[in-house]
């Protein structure tokens, strides 16, 4: 819109629904839109790119992100059906075998996760946000809307959003999925506070994506075309799935790379990398791996591995905003998790705006239901990032106690695994209701 000042609603009345600013045009904002669109409640997406932009690397979605989906909107998990595929995780040994053969073998395997429910589902990012991005409402999205500061003044109706192009924008609830590292996480907590900010995790991650028939030359026909492999040994952590690209079946294939060396490029999560940075950690590797890394371009780039351990946000909202997803509780993928969380979050937050939306309001019930968010999302959230960063240790043989023992990680994965699973999200979103009426709950 050309006008400096964003048209703005009214706050709302019994029976009316809020209307809502989502900060970010990622995955979960988009997922969070669609969610609050099913419920009838109005949103405004507020994108800082001129377009719809997602990495092209793959995500992989357990069947709790999956079932979270199928509440927020009824036709988002028949998109993620239109581009993924299912998997289920096996975890090889990518060190010690010295031929082709013995990677192969079943003496390599350490274990396999193929229990009912354990299955991910594999996309491309990009290939399912423009799925989704086709059912959101038409008019719903403003692009190059780079958040630069809020104001929450509890006298006045909304929240006004002032962005970098000088605009504004008001609602009666700003809420940031704005990622790593959010631009709502600083405000709300205070640039000051550690907390606003994500850590390098030393962790960096470089990705390419190789034809099926190259794959499966290397790796052999199930872990080249069919299974989601994870191959583990010192200091690195490399996962590989078949997933759609349009019509074709690719192999995604990731290195992870512990470094003791600091991240060089501050905020900036992506930079410019050689195959040899690659090659030289892999050098000493079992044969398939390092043919693996032979696939790469002899130019690619690198991602910074950020989290939210070191120091985790204490709330996540405050007043009438609230943080979602990686804004809230980025992680590392040792235990590819963190896009379930944020979808679980969508579906929280869309299910808390709908109780606001059902309830006569009153200027504390966003407040009130924020809150209810974020005590329900705290605990689990926070320790899927603590516990993954763990994870990455023992799966990258730098926890003396667990060495390079097979037996080890399967225990470890399975109970941590287990945890993410085993979730009731319905049981979440009656949680959330019980929060948020015992917050708007009258004097007895």
């Amino acid at each position: 819109m050309s006008d400096s000042k964003m048209p703005s609603t009214s706050i709302p009345t019994a029976g009316k629904a809020p209307n809502v600013a989502i900060v970010g045009g990622g995955l979960i904002g988009v997922m969070l839109g669609l969610g609050l669109s099913h419920r009838n409640i109005p949103f405004t997406i507020y994108e800082r790119a001129s377009g719809w932009h997602e990495i092209g690397a793959g995500v992989a979605l357990t069947s709790v992100a999956r079932s979270s989906m199928q509440r927020l909107h009824p036709e988002v998990l028949d998109a993620l059906r239109r581009v993924a595929k299912a998997n289920h995780f096996g975890f090889w040994d990518g060190f010690r075998p010295s031929t082709n053969e013995a990677a192969q073998a079943s003496e390599a395997l350490h274990f396999l996760l193929d229990a009912p429910g354990t299955d991910y589902w594999c996309c491309m990012r990009s290939e399912f946000l423009r799925e989704l991005v086709a059912l959101l409402p038409a008019g719903s999205t403003c692009f190059n809307k780079e958040l630069e500061n809020y104001v929450d003044n509890p006298t006045q109706p909304q929240v006004l959003l002032k962005f970098t192009d000088g605009t504004t924008a008001e609602a009666d609830t700003l809420l940031g999925c704005d990622g790593i590292h959010s631009r709502t996480r600083q405000l709300l907590l205070g640039d000051d506070s550690p907390a606003a900010h994500a850590s390098f995790t030393h962790q960096v991650g470089y990705r390419t994506v190789l034809p099926t028939s190259e794959a499966i030359g290397v790796l052999g026909d199930a872990k080249g075309g069919s299974d989601f492999c994870i191959h583990i040994g010192p200091n690195a952590y490399v996962p590989s799935y078949p997933m759609l690209d349009g019509t074709e079946t690719v192999l995604n294939l990731t290195t992870v790379i512990y470094t003791p060396e600091p991240w060089s490029h501050g905020e900036k999560m992506v930079a410019p990398a050689t195959k040899d940075e690659v090659t030289k950690v892999f050098k000493d590797w079992s044969p398939p791996i390092r043919d693996l890394i032979t696939k790469f371009p002899e130019k690619l780039m690198k991602w910074g591995i950020f989290d939210m351990a070191d120091h985790p946000a204490p709330t996540y909202a405050s007043g009438r905003v609230a943080i979602v997803g990686d804004a809230a509780h980025a992680s590392t993928p040792f235990l590819g998790a963190g896009g379930a969380m944020g979808i679980e979050d969508a579906l929280a937050m869309a299910s808390a705006m709908q109780f606001v939306s059902e309830t006569s309001t009153s200027a504390a019930s966003i407040p009130a239901a924020l809150q209810a968010f974020s005590a329900v999302r705290l605990e689990r959230s926070q320790w899927l990032v603590q516990s993954s960063r763990e994870m990455g240790v023992i799966f990258q043989w730098r926890d003396s106690s667990a060495g390079n023992d097979g037996e080890r990680f399967r225990v470890e994965a399975e109970q941590r695994t287990s945890k993410i699973w085993d979730f009731d999200v319905d049981g979440m979103v009656d949680q959330i209701r019980s929060e948020f009426e015992q917050r708007t709950a009258g004097p007895v």
